[in-house]
């Protein structure tokens, strides 16, 4: 199926590795022009090598830290020189430092803030004029399922991922007139290398098996098993692509049907699963 992606212009945000390479790679793949960004140059100009090889596509990359208003700037201005207009936008960030209220400090909430809301807001600020005026542009955030489903221990995540989901939904009326699409994306327990790593993590400290680490990890999860980034990457190139222009503003869970299970009885079988243990 030709999604329509050929020649367009993709940036994707924090796509060294993890879901945002996975997500560049899906585009490529596609046909489309794509630049990735990270603070990391090494692994950065390795990715770019890498995506090149694997997808015969036109690859750039830019260093650039997504918290800093000058970098994003440098990215926007960088991607628009080299490849041209960006027609795709994909707002993916790191993780937040994780914790409950009493456990986090306010520079925590204001880099937070800088890295995972208000870069999103400043690239789409960027993007849109040209979007608008070439009546073609697609926007995906990267968010998290705690946007639906919120966790005290994922505070700042659940926080500011939830803002840039509403953030979304209220700019798309206004954007949908001029074919500029948003959504976001949420996913769950997905196998990246950073996930893998923190299983095999809690396994060495817990005295486990990679594999009983694992299935703690996915405990609640309908499917059983971690998602995978390839999944994730399919789902953002359909949204960016031709083929679903009847809808914006969406909010789109993909977490093994977690979500699907009511919370009184997810609790109740955590509850046993701790009595068994």
């Amino acid at each position: 199926m030709d999604l329509g992606l050929k020649d367009r212009v993709a940036l994707v945000g924090a796509s060294s590795q993890g879901l945002g390479r996975a997500i560049a790679k899906s585009l490529a793949r596609e046909g489309a022009k794509i630049a990735i960004c990270s603070r990391n140059s090494t692994t950065l100009e390795a990715t770019r090598q890498a995506l090149e090889v694997e997808t015969n596509a036109k690859v750039i990359s830019v260093v650039a830290d997504l918290s800093l208003k000058q970098d994003i700037e440098k990215l926007l201005g960088t991607v628009q020189a080299e490849l041209g207009a960006i027609d795709i936008l994909v707002n993916n960030t790191g993780n937040p430092p994780a914790g409950r209220l009493m456990d986090l400090a306010e520079s925590d909430w204001e880099q937070a803030y800088q890295l995972v809301l208000m870069s999103a807001i400043r690239l789409i600020k960027g993007v849109i004029p040209s979007m608008r005026e070439r009546r073609w542009g697609r926007v995906i955030n990267i968010a998290t399922s705690a946007v639906e489903q919120p966790r005290g221990d994922l505070l700042i995540s659940t926080t500011f991922r939830s803002g840039l989901a509403a953030f979304s939904r209220a700019i798309a009326a206004d954007l949908a007139h001029h074919n500029v699409l948003i959504h976001t994306v949420c996913p769950g327990v997905i196998g990246t290398d950073a996930m893998l790593n923190l299983a095999k993590n809690m396994a060495n400290t817990e005295g486990i098996t990679v594999e009983n680490a694992e299935e703690k990890l996915t405990f609640g999860i309908p499917m059983g098993r971690m998602g995978e980034p390839e999944e994730i990457a399919n789902l953002v190139t359909c949204l960016a692509s031709d083929k679903l222009n009847y809808m914006t503003g969406q909010t789109i869970t993909m977490d093994g049907g977690k979500l699907t299970v009511p919370l009184k009885s997810a609790y109740a079988d955590a509850s046993r699963k701790i009595k068994d243990d």
